[in-house]
């Protein structure tokens, strides 16, 4: 899934009610303000790097380790699009 960011703005983070996942991003339509996209990402089984989102709910799955940081955004880092909100961005820029 990925969102244009010129159409949707990040509003926030909540608790994920998806299955597996950690946290849901809140994604408002510019255009229509009423309408709302949660995008789940961040999985409850892996570890990583940080928290940026500003809930820390899972602080026993942060590692700090900077050598597995780096392989992570060597190897995750062709899944992104410039421009685009997807659940890989949110894990990139937020967890990583």
């Amino acid at each position: 899934m990925y969102y244009d960011m010129s159409k949707w703005d990040l509003s926030g983070f909540k608790k994920s009610k998806t299955r597996g996942k950690m946290y849901d991003a809140i994604l408002k339509n510019k255009l229509a303000r009423n309408k709302t996209v949660r995008l789940p990402f961040g999985s409850i089984f892996y570890e990583n790097y940080w928290d940026k989102t500003g809930l820390n709910l899972y602080p026993h799955l942060i590692h700090g380790d900077k050598k597995r940081r780096k392989s992570y955004k060597a190897r995750h880092k062709v899944y992104l699009k410039d421009g685009y909100y997807s659940p890989g961005w949110l894990s990139y820029n937020f967890l990583w």
